[in-house]
């Protein structure tokens, strides 16, 4: 099964700060890596000051996603979760190319999520 990259974001809400979105984006990456390989996404410039350590980007995660039924499965059910843990944040999900925004998905609408995120995955091989 041939993988491809996945950025996996999600919005901020008016009261987060740096430690709020540290703690969420360590969440979500660690559930990701319950399924597959997932990372924090590092700036690409380091910051001057930082002593070369790069600072890793709040709020953004990149995954390897394959196109197994059971895996965009599980991958979508995640997001998911991780929706409906956090009232009011959306998550950005890059697929190549292919860019989708996610909001609380009904039932319905994560079986539907499921084929979009596979078909995406197809596509970005």
């Amino acid at each position: 099964m041939s993988e491809v990259p996945v950025q996996v974001s999600f919005t901020r809400l008016p009261d987060d700060d740096d430690f709020i979105l540290d703690q969420l984006t360590n969440r979500l990456a660690d559930d990701l890596r319950q399924i597959g390989e997932a990372h924090r996404i590092s700036e690409a410039k380091p910051d001057p000051n930082s002593k070369g350590v790069a600072e890793l980007v709040l709020g953004t995660v990149a995954a390897l996603a394959g196109s197994d039924p059971e895996y965009v499965t599980a991958f979508v059910n995640l997001i998911a979760a991780f929706l409906n843990r956090n009232n009011g944040r959306r998550v950005h999900l890059q697929v190549g190319d292919i860019e989708l925004t996610i909001d609380r998905p009904t039932g319905r609408e994560t079986a539907e999520l499921i084929d979009v995120v596979r078909d995406a995955v197809e596509r970005s091989r």
